[in-house]
């Protein structure tokens, strides 16, 4: 796929609340806020993942200021800070949490992953231990992989179909292997597949930042065309 073509944007968070000066990817809660603004101004669909991923797989066009919106990790500023303001906008989005971290402090708890997924925010998975997955031997797949999944099913009492790979990492065994768990789809970050055109097991995210509060830099990011403009890495 030419890097001039159209890839419809899905947009990777990680914290949003305060900064605490640690390796996070933070973005403030007003710059946030002044995005989902700029969303609705722009009169943006914003999609379920799943959606989205299921038109990709099919070869089906989605229209354009399209956009998905996701979390990795789950921060508990996903549930107290982000997911609030998403309701008031009346926007979806996926989060994707390890089973190992929930409860951890600063780590959303098991009550607040249930009660979003009731809300209506669809919950994926992140591996069992937030792992690498290139460096995860085969023996240990099935746990990150599949383990894992059952275990958020069981919290949460819907089935989890969509993946996100910790770093961004994955090989074509680990997309197999994502595959035989029963994943629909699987998210990277700008890593390429080797696969010719969009490959539902390596979905592409932008990451949006703090500065990303400018909405010159932000429509470049919702634009379709992203890729023009940023390095894509190898797979592994």
């Amino acid at each position: 796929m030419s890097r001039l073509s159209y890839y419809p944007p899905i947009l990777g968070y990680h914290r949003v609340g305060g900064f605490r000066g640690d390796h996070v990817p933070t973005v403030s809660a007003e710059a946030f806020e002044r995005q989902l603004v700029f969303l609705a101004r722009g009169r943006y669909r914003v999609l379920e993942l799943g959606e989205v991923a299921s038109s990709l797989s099919q070869a089906k066009p989605l229209p354009r200021r399209s956009v998905a919106i996701t979390f990795d990790d789950g921060y508990a500023e996903t549930h107290e800070v982000a997911w609030p303001l998403l309701k008031r906008f009346g926007f979806s989005a996926t989060v994707f949490v390890a089973p190992a971290e929930v409860g951890w402090p600063g780590f959303v708890t098991w009550n607040q992953v249930a009660a979003m997924a009731q809300d209506g925010v669809t919950i994926g998975c992140h591996t069992m231990h937030h792992s690498y997955l290139p460096l995860v031997g085969a023996e240990r797949l099935p746990e990150e992989l599949v383990q894992s999944k059952q275990v958020i099913e069981e919290r949460i009492g819907r089935p989890v179909t969509l993946l996100s790979y910790p770093v961004g990492g994955f090989t074509s065994q680990v997309q197999l292997a994502v595959q035989q768990a029963g994943y629909a789809a699987a998210c990277t970050t700008n890593r390429a597949s080797s696969h010719p055109g969009i490959d539902p097991y390596a979905l592409r995210r932008i990451k949006v930042t703090e500065r990303d509060g400018n909405p010159v830099l932000f429509w470049a990011k919702l634009s379709g065309y992203y890729d023009v403009f940023r390095r894509l890495r190898e797979p592994a």
